[in-house]
């Protein structure tokens, strides 16, 4: 019994280490030839592999949607702030552009105060109110009798040329009618200045359907008045001192045949576009 145990194990020991050996040297010879794996492993990974690729393929598209949503999201906000500053800086520019032009006017208006020969006594004032209807008719001033403005003072643009004359003066406001205003009816005693030296007289009134906003009435037929001549107030006014520039003849033509002839006279102030004007409160001839 005894031998026949200790055979026994012995077998079972020998057998043992023969396993040992064998699964050891096949795992040598795996490593050393690129065996194969095993099918019981290959069946794990391809489950394992099939697994993960279901689980992978949902969650990297998940994760690339949710990533261009936030590159969205920001580019929204990038765009967003862009306009934001494109505004302000258009806000800018056009504040930039206003002052820029609001020097240039006041330029103007201090380059004339400064250089005024026939030292007027002036007061500037801002144009602040215009009737769409009654646009070459009348406009509102902010200079009333606060600072001395009355019925009846001349007005002048910022470059010295005619404007029109004060109607109705409030205490911080006044209202002036335009020299193109056709509805009045006195007119401006003006000279055109000929080539011989010898000013020709008329009367300069507004003009509706005209070539121009401006006519100029009661010329001599036998003046020589051309086109391109300078029409300046007479002097021979209460109201109006001599030397106002008014405009430019751009046309003639006949008035009462053998009597009198015409003018077209084209405004030396910019009068749809007025800004600012000069009262003229006192001087030489007011």
């Amino acid at each position: 019994m005894r031998v026949s145990r200790w055979i026994t194990s012995r077998r079972l020991f020998v057998l043992l280490v023969a396993v040992i050996v064998v699964i050891a040297a096949a795992g040598v010879t795996a490593r050393a030839r690129g065996a194969r794996t095993a099918w019981p492993l290959r069946v794990v990974m391809d489950v394992q592999n099939t697994v993960s690729g279901w689980l992978y393929r949902p969650a990297a598209w998940l994760s690339g949607v949710m990533s261009g949503l936030h590159d969205l999201r920001t580019l929204y906000q990038e765009n967003a702030a862009l306009k934001k500053q494109l505004l302000s800086y258009s806000a800018l520019q056009a504040q930039l552009q206003l002052a820029q032009e609001e020097n240039v006017q006041l330029s103007k208006m201090v380059g004339f105060k400064t250089s005024n020969a026939n030292h007027w006594t002036l007061a500037p004032a801002h144009v602040v109110g215009r009737d769409p209807s009654s646009w070459r008719a009348t406009l509102t001033i902010d200079a009333g009798t606060a600072v001395g403005v009355q019925v009846n003072m001349p007005v002048i643009s910022p470059e010295g040329a005619l404007v029109g004359k004060v109607i109705a003066a409030g205490r911080l406001s006044s209202t002036v009618s335009l020299i193109t205003d056709a509805q009045s009816g006195d007119g401006v005693s003006a000279l055109v200045l000929a080539d011989n030296n010898s000013p020709v007289f008329g009367i300069v009134t507004g003009s509706e359907g005209g070539p121009t906003p401006l006519s100029m009435q009661f010329l001599s037929a036998v003046a020589n008045v051309k086109v391109g001549q300078s029409v300046v107030t007479s002097g021979y006014s209460d109201i109006f001192p001599k030397g106002i520039l008014i405009g430019t003849v751009k046309q003639v033509g006949q008035g009462m045949p053998g009597l009198t002839r015409d003018a077209a006279v084209q405004p030396a102030a910019d009068l749809d576009n007025l800004q600012d004007v000069f009262v003229i409160l006192r001087g030489q001839g007011s």
